[in-house]
């Protein structure tokens, strides 16, 4: 069995790097970028035992490109806060806000608001874990005249992991986000409009503090020019209390 879980993890982290090469072509622009993040997770119990199954997550992600003469900069600074309620051993509900400050290449800076709603769904096989994610978003550009809400998204992750045998607390996880647009907005296309996959390792310093490494290439379906893709190294830094 752990021969087969070996082959299984390393055959899909091998395949990340084709799929992400399939999804380019001629009229793609390719850039290089860093998303690195801090997140902090916990419940509400220590205010009452009754409420240890609702949940929090903050979280702080810097995103940047390459794109620039001058070099490597920051595109996006993203603050993410949400509230879960664990609906069993495997599902949970969560409703949450994302304010996102922008800063295009050669064009004014400005501010998104986007709330959200998560439907998480974790199931544990043998001794891999899978997770599944449905998101709605409504995007808000802050810079229009009165802000209103422009763009629906909706949102899949799939993402499945194996700890690795060689190290303890170490695993390895991959996964794919596919994004598509239900209304016809200022954002992107209706339906498809971005895919996202990802792979890399997880460690668990402490049972507290963890950490995550890994690539996440994101190609993106634009309204007009060349369509993008951005290859990443994802870093983030989690502490639960």
């Amino acid at each position: 069995m752990n021969k087969i879980s070996k082959t299984i993890i390393f055959g899909a982290l091998l395949s990340v790097q084709p799929v992400s090469a399939f999804a380019g072509g001629p009229d793609t622009a390719d850039m290089l970028g860093v998303w690195g993040s801090v997140t902090l997770q916990g419940d509400f119990k220590a205010l009452s035992p009754s409420l240890d199954k609702f949940k929090w997550t903050v979280m702080n992600q810097t995103r940047t490109r390459d794109d620039s003469p001058q070099g490597t900069r920051e595109s996006e600074n993203l603050l993410f806060s949400q509230i879960g309620y664990q609906l069993n051993d495997n599902a949970s509900l969560w409703l949450g806000y994302v304010h996102d400050w922008i800063n295009p290449l050669d064009k004014p800076s400005y501010q998104e608001s986007r709330p959200y709603q998560d439907f998480l769904w974790n199931q544990k096989w043998g001794s891999f874990n899978f997770m599944a994610r449905t998101r709605m978003e409504e995007r808000i550009n802050e810079s229009n005249a009165g802000p209103q809400t422009d763009g629906y998204r909706a949102r899949q992750l799939l993402q499945i992991s194996h700890p690795l045998p060689f190290m303890d607390n170490l695993s390895a996880y991959v996964g794919d986000e596919v994004l598509g647009y239900v209304n016809k907005n200022t954002w992107g296309k209706q339906g498809f409009s971005e895919n996202r996959v990802l792979a890399g390792l997880s460690y668990q310093i402490t049972p507290k503090l963890g950490a995550d490494l890994g690539y996440l290439g994101q190609y993106v379906d634009n309204l007009s020019g060349n369509n993008l893709f951005t290859h990443n190294i994802q870093a983030n830094l989690r502490y639960k209390f």
